[in-house]
């Protein structure tokens, strides 16, 4: 838990989901450049929609100010926002995903740079379509990870845009909601696979072509699978290998599992267009923490960032969470890229770790018998 001061008072928050010895705190100086911003320049502009807050430091400092809507594509960013609202006290933030209509006009909007640059075009587009004209618009975030087209992009979607000075290795952009539609989001996508066309939303990963990881992956489903087998093709994206594994074992109960509302949104329609009236259902969560029932077999292409922080601690979380809903005789099957060492992680956690296949870059184990 770290503490942060901002103009109307202090919070407590945490990095869910907690880790020994956390060293990272809860927010950055392109948040506290953010809050700042809105206390000097916010007026009584009335209630603020805040956009791609992580933890709750730009959404829960602004609700002591007044009225916040909190909109993302991440559930376990609206979890952090929520836990740590109860921790300090505070009511529910309401929240609005990225492709619903807002609750309410806000008077100005605080918005983190997102780390995909089809997410922020996207949302762009979906703000000028929402807000009255002339409503503030207040990007912010750290310099090492802004993209060039930023300002390019304002003014695409809000016929404006202006970069503003540094602060502690943070930059604030600044617009004005245009009040109608300037230009069409190119979103979504689509990108050929041996599935078939799919669709990708902004933000989801592979936004114009299938991945080399993904593409390996499907060279080593499991074949065979049961009549009626429990399977789970957990961080899903778009959908492709659960969708492989449909195609060949219609028979089986799929979930498509992610904690990115717009990867599922992909998902359920690409599972509309290719697999109609397959025995499938999607989940939007931590993985499976919320999931009671027992699989037989998992499928996981984990991802080795979070945002901006690299690192294998989200995969291994999904690691530990698969080993413990792996049903008796059940299956993870995982790729990773090979300098990742997954093997290790996973022979803590397995009895059974067998590799399944690999190349110069990737390997796929097949992992039984939970410890």
């Amino acid at each position: 838990m770290h503490q942060l001061t901002h103009p109307w008072g202090s919070l407590s928050l945490y990095r869910w989901p907690r880790r020994r010895n956390e060293t990272l705190q809860a927010w950055d100086n392109a948040d506290q450049y953010l809050l700042n911003t809105l206390a000097e320049r916010g007026g009584e502009g009335g209630e603020t929609l805040v956009i791609n807050d992580s933890h709750g430091a730009l959404a829960l400092a602004a609700a002591n100010r007044g009225g916040v809507v909190s909109s993302g594509d991440s559930w376990l960013a609206l979890d952090n926002i929520q836990r740590n609202a109860a921790e300090n006290g505070l009511a529910e933030i309401a929240h609005c995903w990225p492709d619903e209509q807002l609750p309410s006009l806000p008077g100005q909007v605080l918005m983190r740079v997102p780390k995909s640059l089809a997410l922020l075009e996207s949302q762009l587009a979906w703000l000028s379509a929402q807000l009255n004209e002339g409503t503030p618009v207040w990007l912010c975030g750290m310099d090492k990870h802004l993209p060039r087209q930023l300002v390019p992009l304002m003014e695409k979607y809000l016929g404006n845009g202006q970069a503003e000075y540094g602060w502690k290795k943070a930059r604030l952009f600044s617009g004005k909601a245009p009040g109608r539609v300037l230009a069409d989001s190119p979103y979504p996508t689509s990108v050929d696979t041996p599935v078939g066309q799919l669709r990708v939303d902004a933000g989801v990963f592979s936004q114009q072509q299938l991945d080399i990881g993904a593409r390996f992956f499907l060279e080593h489903l499991p074949s065979g699978l049961a009549d009626g087998a429990r399977v789970v093709d957990l961080g899903c994206g778009n959908g492709v290998i659960g969708l492989a594994v449909l195609q060949h074992n219609p028979s089986v109960h799929m979930t498509f599992c992610d904690e990115s509302w717009m990867a599922l949104k992909s998902a359920r329609e690409n599972l509309a267009s290719f697999q109609e009236g397959a025995q499938a259902r999607l989940h939007h969560g931590d993985g499976l923490s919320a999931l009671d029932e027992r699989f037989d077999c998992i499928l996981l292409n984990p991802p080795f960032h979070e945002g901006h922080i690299v690192g294998d601690h989200v995969a291994r979380r999904l690691f530990r969470q698969a080993s413990k809903r792996l049903a008796e005789q059940g299956e993870l099957r995982v790729i990773g890229n090979r300098h990742l060492g997954y093997h290790k992680a996973l022979g803590r956690l397995f009895s059974a770790v067998e590799v399944v296949g690999s190349n110069k870059k990737f390997v796929v184990f097949s992992c039984r018998d939970p410890k």
